[in-house]
């Protein structure tokens, strides 16, 4: 394997291509490997490390400044605010995710057909999902790999006439360890880490580890390179100063990170929507404990969901977690925390999908990223709902409390007080929420007028610039986005493929 670290770089040093692609996970991972196997000459570009599946670690404070940008403390400010959770490593967010395997619901993807034309479709997107699902695995867990949590979702969406559904996921043989969010110890996950990125280096790919690209070089209106800072990964300074040189430059940093390279230039000017169209999927997180032990870490950590209510835009999960973030979930300090944390092993985690209604927006702050997102009043009272939903569902399989995500309201103990929610809950200020579903805003469409980048995923008004990531949603999906990201980089690469020529 060709992969540079932030020692290895040289001041002032220039590295050429055919094409240089900027982030390894969902997006920029395959239309690297994608490139790479049709013969192009590929640098991957990557702001974290390279940590291979034998140097994760099950201990919190080691995995999460590793594997996480700004250690897992970036927000989204709004009403509320809402913290989110991205990759900063190879492999990006699929090392630190749950490996969902979902493609769009199919009303989004009639709703993209009507937008954008057949290819856009359930039917044109068909050959890109297939090839993608095969290369990373996706099907349902192993029976022996559900834990007692996932039984319990199963059995009270049962027992409350409620859709379940098991989930599909990219994993060969998972035995449920239930560390994906610190990086799957087995390898059985497959992440861009041990799926996409070792094709590209089969074919001739290189990786940039620990680099941080923040300009593109633009010649004659033509983006042919990036510029970039190696990165030092103790003191995260920036130290030696490198160029790139390529024929094409294919952005995959992220919904957030994306457009703020772009907001540079005066691109998509026309249509005003770069760092637009924001969506973000936000969910909130409800906790149950049970008279008797369910040891909800052993087992796959998200074996279904409960989709009786995705219609109204509601998907309900159950998401086990390691104990200390299951102790930042909850509210309380010192003897508080600790008797509620002495019941870890009788706890179950869900959470509730909402699907969104509104679209916020990311712009450029001094040189960084800022973004934002309010969510509605519809959003609010779907969220009421939701919460209500699994609270009903825990204390009809036995819960004796339930914590819920409000400071205000912070558990109750019966379901005679399930009312409390709604009466107490009157502004989305007391809701507490989280996300990990970052989306569109760089979106991509058929008119200069109104998208960011064409059907190629080209930047409408700079040349030889594309973006491959979850930016180029033209709606929110409806599910969990890896799938899509990867069949729509998929996409892009076959596109470049065809604009530039073979390799």
């Amino acid at each position: 394997m060709n992969i540079l670290r932030h020692g290895d770089y040289r001041h002032g040093a220039r590295y050429d291509a055919e094409v240089v692609v900027v982030g390894t996970g969902a997006g920029g991972a395959v239309v690297g490997a994608e490139l790479a196997e049709a013969g192009f000459d590929v640098i991957l570009v990557e702001e974290g490390g390279y940590h291979p599946t034998s140097s994760f670690s099950p201990y919190l404070a080691e995995s999460q400044p590793r594997l996480y940008r700004d250690n897992g403390g970036t927000v989204i400010m709004g009403n509320p605010p809402i913290p989110y959770a991205e990759g900063r490593c190879v492999g990006g967010s699929t090392v630190i995710n749950g490996g969902m395997a979902w493609r769009p619901i199919p009303e989004v993807l009639d709703e993209w057909e009507h937008l954008l034309g057949p290819e856009m479709g359930a039917k044109g997107l068909d050959p890109y999902f297939s090839r993608v699902e095969e290369r990373i695995h996706a099907k349902t867990q192993m029976p022996a790999s559900i834990g007692d949590d996932n039984r319990i979702m199963a059995q009270g969406a049962k027992k409350l006439g409620w859709k379940y559904v098991e989930n599909y996921r990219a994993q060969d043989a998972c035995v449920g360890a239930n560390s994906c969010i610190l990086g799957c110890p087995t390898g059985a996950k497959q992440s861009t880490l041990v799926s996409y990125m070792p094709r590209a280096f089969e074919h001739g790919a290189r990786c940039f580890t620990e680099l941080r690209v923040d300009e593109l070089v633009i010649e004659g209106g033509r983006c042919v390179g990036v510029k970039a800072w190696a990165v030092n990964p103790r003191t995260r300074r920036d130290e030696q100063r490198v160029t790139i040189r390529a024929r094409a430059v294919v952005l995959a940093c992220g919904a957030v990170h994306t457009p703020n390279i772009l907001l540079q230039y005066r691109a998509a000017r026309r249509s005003g929507q770069l760092g637009k169209n924001f969506l973000c999927h936000p969910n909130a997180k409800v906790v149950a404990r049970f008279p008797y032990e369910v040891k909800g870490w052993q087992g796959v950590s998200q074996g279904g969901q409960i989709r009786e209510f995705r219609h109204d835009g509601i998907v309900l999960a159950e998401n086990f977690v390691p104990p200390a973030i299951m102790a930042a979930q909850i509210h309380g300090h010192g003897d508080e925390a600790w008797d509620v944390m002495k019941h870890y092993n009788h706890m179950v985690a869900t959470g509730v999908l909402v699907e969104d209604t509104r679209a916020g927006h990311v712009k450029r702050v001094f040189g960084r990223p800022s973004a934002r997102y309010d969510i509605t009043k519809l959003d609010h009272e779907r969220f009421l709902r939701g919460i209500r939903y699994l609270a009903e569902l825990h204390f009809a399989m036995g819960a004796d409390v339930v914590y819920l995500p409000f400071p205000n309201l912070q558990k109750i103990t019966s379901p005679d007080q399930l009312p409390l929610i709604e009466k107490t809950q009157t502004s989305p200020s007391t809701l507490e929420l989280f996300t990990v579903h970052l989306m569109g805003t760089c979106r991509m469409g058929d008119d200069d007028r109104a998208s960011v980048v064409d059907m190629k995923g080209e930047v409408w008004d700079l040349p030889g610039c594309y973006v491959a990531d979850a930016s180029l949603f033209p709606t929110a999906v409806g599910t969990n986005p890896q799938v899509t990201i990867m069949a729509l980089a998929t996409k892009v690469a076959h596109r470049m493929v065809e604009t530039l020529g073979r390799g």
